[in-house]
């Protein structure tokens, strides 16, 4: 199955064209939100397979753009942009090229099934973990009365967030979250969101360019 493939993105490489790359979308009307991000497909065992590569890396973004880097057992990588289409389970890589290539697609928050070929969404590094709010600013936060906020970061790209008011009210909402450049989109069951982060070793900051919002986070490792 891993062959398959290989000989189908190769054969892509020689038709993929270069245009330049349209605006990014809001990642709310994108068709399929959780295909954006950057998915990656291990070779189990390099040593005894012959599938000339150790990974493939697949980017997917808002604005139907794909890049794709193949990096071989000798450590030299391949690789190529072009555009793509999603319609009803199927994604096409290079759909204007001299050789689309058409794959039925599964996918959930962290993994995508491509011709039933397993790839992992890769997170930030540092990004997961269990965050504490040290500032909070902003006049949208501080019409809620917000007092402090644990925000919880799985590596599957699930969260959960529970935020207390200045009366001890505490409430809580969990789903799921993928990220686009320096933007973090939540989605859950009453709504979404979507925020610019900045990030370092232990500590992050969630802003916004829609709210008064600018929120510090302490990494709690404990």
């Amino acid at each position: 199955m891993l062959k398959s493939m290989m000989i189908l993105l190769c054969s892509l490489s020689l038709g993929a064209a270069t245009v330049d790359a349209p605006k990014k979308m809001d990642m709310f009307l994108f068709e399929n939100p959780f295909l954006i991000g950057q998915w990656v497909v291990l070779n189990p065992m390099p040593d005894e397979l012959p599938d000339d590569f150790l990974y493939i890396r697949l980017q997917l973004e808002s604005n139907y753009r794909f890049s794709i880097a193949i990096k071989r057992k000798d450590k030299s990588v391949d690789s190529w942009q072009g555009d793509f289409t999603v319609d009803d389970g199927v994604l096409t890589l290079g759909p204007n090229s001299h050789d689309p290539q058409i794959y039925s697609y599964r996918v959930n928050p962290h993994k995508l099934l491509l011709n039933g070929v397993a790839f992992t969404k890769l997170l930030p590094a540092h990004l997961s973990g269990y965050w504490q709010s040290t500032y909070i600013r902003g006049v949208d936060v501080a019409s809620s009365q917000l007092s402090h906020i644990t925000l919880q970061l799985e590596p599957n790209f699930y969260f959960s967030i529970h935020s207390m008011t200045q009366d001890g009210t505490i409430k809580s909402r969990e789903g799921v979250y993928y990220i686009e450049d320096n933007n973090i989109s939540f989605i859950f069951q009453d709504g979404e969101q979507t925020s610019q982060f900045s990030l370092q070793a232990k500590q992050l900051i969630l802003s916004s360019n829609d709210l008064d919002m600018y929120i510090a986070f302490q990494r709690d490792d404990e």
